[in-house]
């Protein structure tokens, strides 16, 4: 008999030989495997592009933010003895403000509970393993 990815009605299994049983439970469960493999490698790609963005963005918030500090320092030294401060105040203030949404944006795109979708399938996966043994 082949089992290749069939569902046998439930008069065909109880026809089956103990033999046949465990062996169709065997084929069951590498197909079960394969498929848990293939939704968890896609998963994961997706997590780790969604990470990249996220690390492209933090990275670019920090490298902003020390601009931005620096130019409010730059601000402040100015400050003291001309009225040219103010340009270079608003300036830093700006880069400050996008580096902070920047910042903002990067954190909410980080995974927060990994492979979330493949460890709810796996759960699911074991529950009806378990009531078909039963």
């Amino acid at each position: 008999m082949e089992f290749e990815s069939e569902r046998l009605e439930r008069r065909q299994l109880e026809s089956l030989s103990t033999a046949e049983l465990v062996r169709h439970a065997i084929e069951e469960t590498r197909l079960l495997a394969r498929a848990e493999i293939l939704h968890a490698k896609k998963e994961l790609k997706e997590e780790v592009a969604a990470a990249k963005t996220a690390g492209i963005l933090l990275g670019a918030s920090g490298v902003l933010g020390l601009v931005g500090l620096s130019a409010l320092l730059v601000a402040a030294g100015l400050a003291l003895p001309v009225a040219q401060w103010l340009g270079v105040l608003l300036v830093g203030i700006f880069l400050v403000l996008v580096a902070g949404g920047l910042a903002l944006v990067g954190s909410k795109r980080l995974p927060t509970k990994p492979l979330a979708h493949t460890q709810e399938r796996l759960k699911t996966d074991l529950v009806r393993t378990k009531e078909t043994l039963q």
